[in-house]
């Protein structure tokens, strides 16, 4: 009897390559990598790592990111975010874990207190009246 070991959520056992585009929604359940072209969202538990000559413009939701080429829009990671020497990020990180290389292009925000922090929840607790009882409604509306 042959025993095979089963993937893991780090296996790339899915790829998209060069000259291949993808508008729309994209999950999967095992690690994909991006040679190609991705727009639109992606969801997964696995690995997504975006190949040196891959390109993906997306909102990223998924447990482990590797960027070796170009990524645009906002990465939720709930593992890390890796971008490597040649990768470059543009947009938001939300993410526990950030490991940047030397030679790597970052711009943007990075929030690791909460992996899965959003905008209009941030916005909330900026216009929060303060706890002191100062009689301020908020910091934002008491600068005139």
């Amino acid at each position: 009897m042959r025993f095979t070991k089963g993937k893991t959520a780090d296996d790339i056992v899915s790829y998209l390559g060069g000259g291949a585009e993808i508008n729309g929604e994209i999950s999967f359940a095992n690690g994909l990598r991006v040679d190609g072209i991705v727009k639109g969202k992606v969801r997964s538990e696995a690995i997504l790592e975006i190949g040196p000559k891959g390109k993906v413009d997306a909102e990223v939701t998924v447990r482990k990111i590797s960027v070796k080429g170009e990524f645009h829009g906002v990465i939720q990671a709930s593992d890390r975010v890796e971008i490597h020497k040649e990768g470059k990020v543009f947009g938001d990180i939300y993410s526990p874990c950030l490991i940047i290389e030397a030679g790597a292009v970052f711009e943007g925000r990075c929030n690791m207190s909460n992996g899965k922090q959003n905008a209009s929840s941030k916005e909330k607790e900026e216009t929060k009246p303060p706890d002191s009882g100062s009689g301020k409604v908020s910091q934002l509306s008491s600068r005139s």
